[in-house]
């Protein structure tokens, strides 16, 4: 039972053997000292070899304790906001934009129809992996081009190196949106399904994007209904304390205030929601006059 609590340890945080080979070996180096002081102040090398193994031991665990501690706290660290800052202000000068002989007008003009993100967030569970592979098949059918970015897949790929912290989540809808951008210049329409809880996230998104080019869809569950459809068992991860830092159980979710279009899943059919997504784009003037699901 031990030996395992302490294999779950090591695996959950690697750093933790850093810190005990250093604890060891710092105060290694400290008791050998210590022993010769003590051999040197009462000319008895057992005297000075037991003060040496007592410091040895007390002041082992105290180091190690004191580490782990100092390790979990951010005080004089700089944020990833402040690093990428400065690494922008050490890049000025450096970097130049590149401007192609064929612009977004001329690609959107080649597939036929405008390029845009529709941004859908939500609860985990709410329904947004469904509405966002519901509504690239029927763009497939329409004959215009579009691409899914998941949370789960980016997190695997371009943002594996990201944790759900609010930092680092902060930092994951940043590179969705300028990836989504740069799609969008290519001509096609991404339907990007990221739960993106904070709403000045969204907002990040919105900007790097463009307001014309940003539909963001509330997709709207209850909590209850988001848990009964947790086939991956997150939820209750979640509420072990397995999983930290999760929307709706450990971390908050901010309702959008002003979406431009509003999905409730928790009694609506699929087909129905793609329908009200539609028929705001036709509305939007984003899409060709075509029927509805």
């Amino acid at each position: 039972m031990v030996l395992d609590l302490f294999k779950n340890v090591f695996v959950s945080d690697p750093t933790i053997k850093r810190h005990l080979v250093k604890s060891v070996s710092w105060r290694v180096l400290g008791s050998l000292d210590t022993l010769f002081l003590g051999w040197f102040v009462t000319g008895q090398v057992s005297v000075g070899a037991q003060i040496g193994a007592l410091e040895l031991i007390t002041k082992m665990v105290f180091y190690f304790v004191h580490e782990r501690v100092w390790h979990r706290i951010t005080f004089g660290l700089p944020t990833r906001t402040s690093k990428a800052n400065k690494i922008k202000q050490d890049n000025e000068g450096k970097l130049f934009a590149q401007h192609d002989l064929i612009n977004r007008t001329q690609r959107e003009l080649l597939n036929g129809h405008k390029a845009y993100t529709i941004w859908l967030t939500g609860l985990s569970g709410s329904g947004k992996s469904t509405i966002a592979k519901a509504l690239e098949a029927w763009f497939y059918e329409q004959r215009m081009r579009a691409f899914v970015l998941d949370g789960d897949n980016t997190r695997l790929g371009l943002n594996s190196d990201l944790s759900f912290s609010s930092e680092d989540r902060k930092e994951n809808i940043r590179r969705v949106a300028q990836v989504s951008k740069l799609i969008n210049d290519s001509g096609s329409i991404v339907i990007a399904s990221f739960i993106a809880p904070f709403g000045d996230d969204r907002a990040g998104a919105r900007h790097i994007i463009g307001n014309t080019n940003f539909i963001e869809v509330y997709v709207d569950a209850s909590l209850a209904t988001c848990k009964s459809r947790d086939t991956k068992g997150l939820y209750k991860l979640a509420e072990a304390g397995k999983i930290k830092d999760f929307t709706g159980v450990s971390s908050p979710y901010e309702i959008p205030t002003m979406p431009e279009v509003h999905v409730r899943t928790d009694n609506t059919a699929v087909e129905d929601c793609l329908n009200e997504i539609v028929s705001f784009l036709q509305a939007a003037g984003q899409i060709r006059s075509v029927s509805a699901v």
